[in-house]
């Protein structure tokens, strides 16, 4: 099984930036310009089902996806962003004045530390790979496509590839971003991370 693992388009707190996490922020007029990008990237590419996070960033992405296949978009909550809590909406500067110990622990690494109000990297973690298990459970072959967020796509990676999770700032996922990781039964591997070729004229 081939899944693609795509990231929604800019929005305007990608560009402050602010944490997002389950706030349902929109695409920006960018964001709508990278989306149908990747939808004609991938328009000529046999896809089966498309999932996507129920945010309105994932939902509109997956739409031009799938659109260009005659499909539905099938939401799957598991596929969220990380929920931030109290530290949605709020930029660098206020977040270290208002949550400086906070920070100080997210930024160094620590997976297990739940941001007040919101949840833990781990938690993040565990829920999407549960999500992601789903869907290659109901499409053991084929290829499908699931649209998720930063953070989201950095833990199923990190889990797909049994990388410890405490590294996931060594990888980077840019907006509407291309990732593929095939599935078999004796292993993971990913073929493709953070493609963006799309983007270019």
């Amino acid at each position: 099984m081939r899944l693609l693992l795509l990231r929604h388009g800019q929005t305007d707190w990608n560009l402050v930036p602010r944490f997002q996490g389950h706030t349902d922020t929109e695409l920006n007029e960018t964001g709508y310009t990278q989306a149908a990008a990747l939808a004609r990237a991938l328009a000529r590419q046999t896809i089966g089902a498309v999932y996507a996070s129920p945010l309105k960033r994932a939902f509109v992405t997956a739409s031009l996806v799938a659109a260009a296949h005659g499909l539905t978009v099938q939401p799957d909550p598991g596929l969220k962003e990380l929920h931030h809590g109290d530290l949605e909406g709020h930029g660098p500067d206020e977040l270290r004045l208002r949550w400086g110990d906070v920070m100080n622990r997210w930024y160094s690494g620590d997976v297990a530390m739940r941001l007040p109000g919101g949840e833990s990297m781990q938690d993040l973690q565990e829920r999407a790979w549960v999500a992601i298990q789903r869907i290659v459970t109901a499409h053991p072959d084929g290829t499908v496509a699931a649209v998720s967020h930063n953070l989201a796509i950095l833990s199923i990676v990190s889990r797909a590839l049994n990388l410890p999770l405490e590294h996931f700032r060594r990888l980077r996922c840019d907006t509407a971003s291309i990732s593929v990781i095939e599935f078999t039964p004796d292993r993971t591997v990913l073929t493709r991370f953070n493609d963006i070729s799309h983007h270019s004229p």
